[in-house]
C-alpha cells in the first residue's frame, strides 16, 4: 500500500515539473488586435505590372447579432499594390492597422488578366508561407476585381464564405463545378501536361451591389455572383474558357460529377432527366497505331419533367434510356474531338501515352503528337430509378 502511494506521489511530482516547462499562450493575440481575413483577391496592373491584392477583413461587430436597424458592412475591403508579392506584406501594414490573420480565409479569387499572365508567382508565394492553405478553392473572375471585391452578398454575408458555399453547393447539385478546384489541384498539374479547369465566376449587374442598400432589395438574383463557366489552365497560365455545357460534359467524362441534367426530344414529346450515381471508367489502348480512349459511363435516371403524349410504358422507358445514352455518347465524343483538335489535353493523354509500356507503344511514340490522334469511344448505360409520384402525364382537355 505504501509503495502504491509512493508511486502516485512520484507521478504527481513529475506532472507538476512538466507544467513548469509549458510556456502557455505566449503569443496570444486578442481578436481586436487581429485583422481576420475571409477572402483574398489577386490582380495585376496592366500598365505597371505591379501586383495587386485585395483583402476582405471581417467586421466582428457586424457579424454578431445586431440590435436596432443600423446596417453595417460585414467585411471591409483593402487594396494593396506593390512591385512584387513579397513587398505586399509590408505594404499591407500601411493600410491595415492590425496584424493580418489569414488562417480564416475561405477562398481565393484571381482576375482573368492575372490568370492569363500566369499564377506562378502567386503559387510560389503561398507555398513559402508557413501557414499556407492550399486546400482553399481558387476561382477566376472575368468581372473587374474591384467590382467583385466591393460586392455585398446575400444569405452568406461574408463574400469569401459565399464563394466557398457556392462551389460546394454547385458541386453537389449540378455538374458545372468540381470540388477539385483547390489551389493544390492546380499545383498537382504544374509539372505535367494535364490541364486544370477552375470555376469562372461573374458579377451580375454590379452597380446594384456596392453598398449596404443591397440588403434591402428583395430580388436576390440581381447583383449576385454566379458561375458562368470554367477557366482552363495549362500549368499556371489560363489559356481559355469552357461554357457551362462544356464544363458539365468535361466533369461527366472525368467522373468528377454527382449529377448531370439532360433534356431529350422524343417523337412523343420532351423529357427532362437528371442522372445520378454516375460512375466513369476509362481505358487507353492502341488500335492500329492510334490511341483509343474508351469511356464507359453508368448512371441512374430520374424523370424531372415528362411532356410526352403517351403513357410511360416499358417500351417508352426503354426509348428514354436509349435516347439519353445516345445523347451522352454524342456530347462526349463531340466535346473530346473539338478540344483535342484545339490542342487542349484535358484528359492528360500526353502523360498517359508516355507511361505506356510495350514495343507497340514505343514505336507509336516516335510521333511526338501521338496523343492528338487519340480517338474516343463513349459508351453510356443507364437505368430508370425513379419516375416520381405520377406515372403518366395528365392530358387535361386536349
Amino acid at each position: 500500500m505504501r509503495r502504491l502511494r509512493g508511486e502516485k506521489l512520484l507521478l504527481l511530482v513529475c506532472a507538476v515539473c512538466c507544467l513548469f516547462g509549458l510556456t502557455g499562450c505566449w503569443d496570444l493575440a486578442e481578436v481586436n488586435q487581429l485583422a481576420i481575413g475571409s477572402l483574398a483577391g489577386g490582380d495585376v496592373d496592366p500598365k505597371t505590372n505591379n501586383q495587386i491584392v485585395y483583402y476582405h477583413i471581417i467586421n466582428p461587430s457586424a457579424i454578431a447579432a445586431q440590435r436596432g436597424t443600423t446596417v453595417k458592412a460585414p467585411v471591409y475591403s483593402y487594396r494593396v499594390e506593390a512591385p512584387t508579392l513579397a513587398q505586399l506584406s509590408k505594404k499591407s501594414s500601411d493600410v491595415i492597422p492590425r496584424e493580418l490573420f489569414p488562417d480564416q480565409f475561405q477562398s481565393y479569387l484571381v482576375s482573368e488578366r492575372f490568370a492569363r499572365q500566369g499564377l506562378e508567382p502567386f503559387i510560389n508565394f503561398i507555398e513559402r508561407q508557413y501557414n499556407r492553405r492550399t486546400d482553399l478553392y481558387l476561382l477566376v473572375t472575368d468581372t473587374p476585381m474591384e467590382e467583385m471585391m466591393d460586392t455585398f452578398t446575400l444569405l452568406e454575408k461574408v463574400p469569401g464564405r459565399y464563394l466557398r458555399s457556392l462551389v460546394e453547393w454547385q458541386a453537389k447539385s449540378s455538374s458545372t463545378v468540381s470540388l477539385k478546384s483547390r489551389i493544390k489541384d492546380l499545383i498537382e498539374n504544374m509539372e505535367s501536361s494535364r490541364l486544370t479547369v477552375l470555376p469562372l465566376v461573374s458579377l451580375h449587374q454590379p452597380t446594384q451591389a456596392d453598398n449596404t442598400a443591397r440588403y434591402e432589395k428583395i430580388d436576390g438574383s440581381k447583383s449576385s455572383i454566379q458561375v458562368n463557366g470554367g477557366a482552363v489552365f495549362n500549368k499556371d497560365t489560363m489559356i481559355g474558357k469552357l461554357d457551362l455545357l462544356d464544363v458539365s460534359v468535361y466533369h461527366l467524362l472525368k467522373g468528377d460529377t454527382k449529377i448531370f441534367y439532360s433534356n431529350i426530344e422524343l417523337p412523343s414529346g420532351p423529357v427532362d432527366l437528371s442522372a445520378t450515381k454516375i460512375k466513369s471508367k476509362k481505358r487507353l489502348s492502341l488500335v492500329e497505331g492510334k490511341p483509343v480512349l474508351e469511356v464507359n459511363l453508368r448512371a441512374s435516371l430520374v424523370i424531372l419533367n415528362n411532356e410526352q403524349k403517351v403513357k410511360l410504358t416499358t417500351a417508352n422507358v426503354a426509348e428514354i434510356k436509349e435516347a439519353f445514352n445516345d445523347q451522352i455518347k454524342a456530347l462526349g465524343e463531340a466535346f473530346f474531338q473539338h478540344y483535342t483538335e484545339k490542342g487542349w489535353d484535358l484528359f492528360g493523354l500526353e502523360e498517359s501515352v508516355k507511361n505506356k509500356r510495350g514495343e507497340q507503344w514505343a514505336q507509336a511514340r516516335e510521333d511526338n503528337k501521338l496523343w492528338r490522334k487519340t480517338i474516343i469511344r463513349v459508351q453510356a448505360s443507364s437505368t430508370l430509378r425513379d419516375v416520381g409520384g405520377a406515372i403518366d402525364p395528365y392530358k387535361g382537355a386536349h
